[in-house]
């Protein structure tokens, strides 16, 4: 652990220091998201399905989740992950994840200000970081496992543009060197330091795994959201491309943006499964590959988020990691 990343001594004393409004935080996050940690039992009529399905696969566990991330946990125009774990699977999730977020943010950034409406006070310096948001929920909730989920928001937008050489250049594609330096620099220092302190605040207490993914490839081809006041967010990738002299004029054109990203994404799973692999970590870190989960453009809403179908195949194997391994 660096010198400048808080420690669990550090982090519990800024808990002591905040826990009124750590609990304040969580009370409007259950206001706004606490359907997701109801048990399917309690869940009314409506869950009928899902509570049949259950019964039919008496195999089949459901699990007490705590979950940190972007919007693949958190994706307000359409399903998530988390939405699909919880109303296909039946699990019970404390969500904490917020769209946008970056891996940085996650790590060493402050709980949102306006989380929800909820103001956090005048200077950001007094603001809880979410690694203490994190090690409280963990501490209060004890869950069965913890899910992950960073990076794509670190390389994506504005942030892409370095990472990509021109095509006039006669250089590859891929600036490999910058590539390389932020995935298993900064992406892998951060990812550490994220599952070291999650797992020591669990401790000997209770097992809590963690699970990470590394996102699939998707289809750079200009798509963002539209957010219903009819303010686009995104694309994340066409700008960059555009300013790089990579076309979108047809299929061939597509498919060689969509390798480019394909690096990208193969090198944080690379890095996330060499992570899982190491001893330390034996029977505490999983990674689940989504990779080459979905093949077609129209599994995709857009540049960066899957379709409602798209993310449900998707939960169906993070689904499958937590039966083999939690």
């Amino acid at each position: 652990m660096s010198i400048n990343q808080k420690n669990l001594a550090e982090i519990r004393a800024e808990i002591a220091r905040n826990h009124e409004l750590l609990d304040r935080i969580h009370s409007v996050r259950q206001a706004v998201r606490g359907y997701t940690t109801v048990p399917a039992d309690q869940r009314g009529a409506a869950a009928a399905p899902l509570r049949a399905m259950l019964a039919a696969a008496p195999g089949k566990r459901t699990f007490k989740l705590l979950a940190q991330g972007d919007s693949w946990f958190d994706y307000p125009p359409g399903t998530d992950l988390i939405d699909c774990l919880h109303s296909t699977h039946g699990h019970t999730i404390t969500n904490l994840a917020v769209a946008g977020s970056t891996l940085n943010d996650e790590a060493y950034g402050p709980v949102p200000r306006e989380l929800f409406g909820l103001p956090f006070g005048p200077l950001q310096s007094d603001d809880p970081s979410r690694i203490v948001e994190l090690v409280h929920r963990i501490q209060q909730d004890r869950p069965q496992a913890l899910l992950l989920s960073a990076g794509g928001n670190d390389i994506a937008g504005d942030e892409f543009f370095p990472f990509i050489n021109n095509a006039r250049s006669g250089l590859p594609p891929v600036n490999q060197e910058v590539l390389d330096g932020v995935v298993n620099g900064t992406f892998k220092t951060a990812y550490q330091y994220l599952i070291d302190t999650a797992l020591q605040a669990a401790g000997g207490a209770f097992r809590m795994p963690v699970f990470t993914h590394g996102y699939d490839y998707p289809w750079p081809d200009g798509r963002g959201v539209f957010s219903f006041l009819g303010c686009k967010v995104g694309p994340w990738f066409d700008e960059s491309f555009k300013r790089k002299n990579y076309p979108n004029q047809n299929a061939d054109d597509l498919l060689v943006r969509r390798g480019v990203v394909a690096k990208f994404i193969d090198a944080v799973n690379t890095m996330l499964a060499g992570l899982a692999a190491q001893p330390a970590y034996a029977g505490k870190l999983f990674h689940v590959n989504l990779t080459g989960t979905l093949s077609g453009c129209a599994d995709w809403a857009n540049e960066l988020h899957p379709g409602n179908a798209g993310f449900a195949t998707l939960a169906d194997k993070i689904d499958a990691a937590l039966q083999a391994n939690v």
